[in-house]
């Protein structure tokens, strides 16, 4: 006796088919499709989606420094925001409460010997201290930290 592809189909496709479309069609309890979008609903499995345009939720930080805040987590206690420095802006130095990420969208800024150009992107740990900033021709940043790190940033 030949042991048989677990794979292989019982029957050949045709036959298979055929007997499937020969099936009256059963509707499921009326309750079960009410029950399954409840369950959904809960899980969270429907995205939130959010939108900001360009030009929408700009907040006035100091002079010359604008932010938009992009999204809070409690969870985490993280914020993600861009920042935009006008030429000729400086920002005081910090300690990181938490990890810090930072991407430069646009232009260019200074910390200590360090410059950071569009394209680059900078971690700081927690625990690690930046000097002051500045930028000679502006700067637009996205920033990903500790709301800690960044309290004046709020919706």
């Amino acid at each position: 006796m030949s042991k048989r592809d677990s794979n292989a189909p019982v029957l050949p496709g045709d036959i298979t088919a055929a007997m499937l479309e020969a099936l009256a069609p059963a509707a499921p309890p009326s309750a079960l499709r009410a029950r399954v979008l409840a369950r959904v609903a809960a899980s969270g499995a429907v995205p939130d989606f959010r939108t900001l345009r360009d030009t929408d939720g700009w907040r006035v930080l100091a002079p010359g420094l604008e932010y938009k805040l992009l999204d809070y987590s409690q969870n985490t206690d993280n914020k993600s925001f861009l920042l935009r420095a006008a030429a000729g802006s400086e920002f005081p130095g910090h300690t990181h409460a938490g990890d810090e990420e930072c991407i430069v969208l646009e232009g260019e800024f200074s910390m200590g010997d360090l410059t950071l150009r569009a394209g680059d992107f900078h971690f700081a740990p927690r625990g690690s201290h930046h000097p002051d900033a500045h930028t000679r021709s502006g700067a637009l940043v996205y920033l990903s930290a500790s709301a800690q790190d960044y309290p004046l940033v709020v919706p």
